[in-house]
């Protein structure tokens, strides 16, 4: 055990660097820019004060102790293992531990990836700060970054470096999910429930028939289904049957009745009733868009 927690600080201590960097446009604003890197802010007692970000930026603390809060009421501890994001639809405010030597590392793009990960429902505007613990994954990739950044000198390069800074909070936050699903009472349960969705969602029966077998009473399955994953086993269920029809749509000539009854659905106006509900067409405009 102590040599395991040796080698943890001998990683965390390589990355206590101060370096960053930022790349702009010529024809855009700053905001539309990519930065990233090492900030060690030892002996600072404010972080920001009501400040306003207008790009979405992710921040690891390495090493110190802080608060946050911002404008739309959410406040919490941060301490080091933390990972927190400045949204760019609030102002900030943060405050450092003078004695606790903050050190953090850091990654930021411009503001409509915030509105794309809120789409994915990888965000969610409420959950600002994950306990990540220590890893040496994050530091290692925004460091990694920084040397891409530096080699950058063109549009088509500087592109691809955004990509790859979304791919990190993509991860990040993906990460977070599944360690916030891990203490969910009946994890198994609920993989195994969405898993028997996933595979079987065209059966002609009810949901609650559809999961007897679970072990749990559906009321119950149904409170910790919704918890976890913040949608309901009936609406999982559609969503899988409309991502395939949007699949037979696209790839074959099946007339819209036959698609519904392979789908599961008793007619083909239910079918096209749900279909235009969530995605926004009927069945026969998104085959001919």
């Amino acid at each position: 055990m102590s040599f395991l927690i040796s080698t943890i600080m001998h990683v965390h201590e390589k990355w206590l660097i101060q370096d960053t960097m930022y790349r702009g446009s010529a024809v855009k604003s700053f905001s539309q820019g990519l930065s990233c890197g090492f900030l060690n802010k030892s002996g600072k007692t404010e972080d920001v004060c009501d400040e306003h970000y207008d790009r979405l930026a992710m921040v690891y603390v390495l090493r110190g102790r802080g608060a946050y809060h911002d404008s739309l009421g959410h406040q919490f501890e941060l301490r080091q293992g933390d990972v927190f994001f400045r949204f760019p639809d609030r102002s900030h405010t943060g405050t450092i531990d003078p004695n606790s030597q903050w050190h953090e590392c850091f990654v930021s793009l411009r503001s409509e990836w915030y509105h794309i990960f809120q789409q994915l429902e990888l965000i969610r505007p409420h959950q600002v700060r994950f306990e990540m613990g220590m890893t040496e994954n994050i530091p290692t990739r925004i460091h990694g970054l920084m040397e891409l950044i530096r080699k950058a000198d063109t549009p088509t390069e500087i592109s691809s470096i955004e990509f790859e800074i979304a791919a990190l909070i993509r991860r990040v936050l993906a990460s977070a999910q599944e360690n916030r699903y891990a203490d969910t009472p009946h994890v198994d349960r609920l993989k195994h429930a969405r898993e028997i969705i996933r595979s079987q969602a065209a059966q002609k029966c009810s949901i609650e028939a559809l999961l007897s077998d679970i072990g749990l009473s559906y009321s119950r399955l149904r409170s910790l289904f919704r918890s976890a994953y913040h949608i309901s086993p009936g609406e999982f269920r559609i969503q899988v049957r409309i991502e395939n029809a949007c699949t037979l749509l696209e790839t074959t000539d099946l007339p819209i009745n036959k698609i519904a009854d392979q789908l599961g659905y008793a007619d083909a106006f239910t079918f096209s009733k749900q279909f235009k509900q969530r995605v926004a067409l009927s069945p026969q405009q998104f085959r001919s868009r």
